[in-house]
């Protein structure tokens, strides 16, 4: 099997062939526009062929993958106007379910002991970034602080929505790798959100959501512009 996962707990083959495939098309492994080879994906991963189908599936469905004639299923070349607008629904999502997150942090002390358990171990990554499996872990530990916040809201079909759109996000991010300097402050952003959080002050969180997005945004173009 080609790697280890320190961030996700797998319930099915078809969640681990599923997080093993993400995991290989936000680290370029499996490149824009390659054609899928299901025997070859059974061999890396030490998977049989039903999970690994049935993951391509939901891909799929999610877009990072796509049915081309001919070449059967191929990863998906995305474009920057797709990204912007992915992160704007993410920016959208957060906006919209601050008074939520907010109650639930009030009135749930294992949320916050997450969000806490989260920034402490991404300051610990962001101090030794030394290869690609270090820029995955940062990627993992990114994506899991947006999504307690999401989690937060309550929402489970908001937080499915998020779940499915941030690898296309986040692809650029690692392909394109911060510079170290660039992850140490993103993990600061994240940081001033939760303190902003935990002053319940509502017009601060949703500052240093938009500050945050704002970053991020330009993250992703100069990410794209290096990699294209």
């Amino acid at each position: 099997m080609s790697s280890k996962f320190e961030f996700f707990q797998f319930n099915t083959l078809v969640d681990m062939a599923y997080e093993e495939l993400k995991k290989d098309i936000t680290l370029n492994v499996l490149k824009p526009g390659q054609r899928i080879i299901v025997r070859d994906l059974c061999h890396r991963y030490g998977i049989s062929e039903t999970p690994i189908k049935q993951a391509l599936n939901r891909l799929l469905m999610e877009g990072l993958i796509e049915s081309v004639p001919r070449r059967n299923m191929t990863v998906k070349r995305i474009r920057l106007r797709e990204l912007d607008e992915l992160l704007e629904i993410r920016y959208m999502i957060e906006i919209f379910y601050v008074d939520k997150v907010l109650e639930t942090l009030k009135n749930n002390p294992v949320a916050k002991e997450k969000f806490i358990a989260n920034l402490t171990e991404h300051e610990k990554v962001a101090e030794n970034i030394e290869n690609i499996n270090d820029y995955y872990k940062h990627f993992s530990l990114d994506r899991q602080f947006h999504q307690l916040y999401v989690e937060c809201s309550g929402n489970e079909k908001a937080l499915d929505i998020y779940k499915k759109m941030e690898t296309h996000i986040y692809m650029y991010y690692v392909y394109g790798k911060q510079t170290t300097t660039r992850i140490k402050e993103a993990v600061q952003e994240h940081k001033a959100i939760f303190d902003a959080l935990m002053f319940f002050d509502k017009n601060l969180v949703l500052e240093m959501i938009k500050r945050h997005f704002n970053f991020a945004k330009q993250d992703i173009h100069a990410l794209w512009e290096k990699t294209s």
